[in-house]
């Protein structure tokens, strides 16, 4: 019974760890360095959902200073934070699942730089004899206008249903 038991828990740590991996490659694809993207999905898929610094040095396998330098960048930006229990010195870190929010809506807002970079290369533009590119462009910005428009909509439907998000 006893080997039983630590088959199914090899089992499931391994089946953590992929899950762990591929959510953590994502989170890469989408502009994350990949340390930090493989906390996130870890502290995201463990039971209980927080993690003290050794337990996410282990798993990941990584070295204390790039486990450090990571927890320290996503405190920064709000994605993850700590929490403590009486009598228990050590931090354990978990998703602050507003602060995830509030980054996605920060991501949704860097778009709207990009459509306004395009509309100054376009007015800089103005007079190319490449004008067929320039409507490229400008089909380019109405396409992100459009989407804009809507994801501000969304945005504001949201908060108008969640006031606390």
């Amino acid at each position: 019974m006893r080997k039983r038991t630590a088959v199914t828990l090899h089992k499931s740590a391994d089946l953590l760890l992929e899950k762990v991996e591929k959510i953590g490659i994502m989170i890469e694809q989408a502009g994350q360095a990949p340390v930090p993207g493989r906390i996130v999905a870890y502290l995201m898929l463990s039971e209980p959902p927080y993690r003290d610094f050794y337990e996410i040095q282990a798993f990941l396998k990584a070295s204390k200073s790039s486990i450090s330098t990571a927890l320290n960048q996503l405190m920064q930006v709000g994605v993850v934070n700590y929490i403590t229990f009486s009598g228990n010195r050590r931090r354990y870190f978990q998703i602050n699942t507003q602060g995830l929010t509030k980054v996605i809506k920060e991501r949704y807002r860097k778009g709207q730089l990009i459509n306004n970079m395009i509309m100054e290369t376009l007015q800089h533009r103005k007079n190319s004899e490449f004008q067929r590119f320039n409507r490229e462009l400008k089909e380019v910005i109405d396409f992100s206008t459009y989407i804009h428009k809507g994801m501000d909509k969304l945005i504001a439907d949201w908060e108008k249903l969640h006031p606390l998000s």
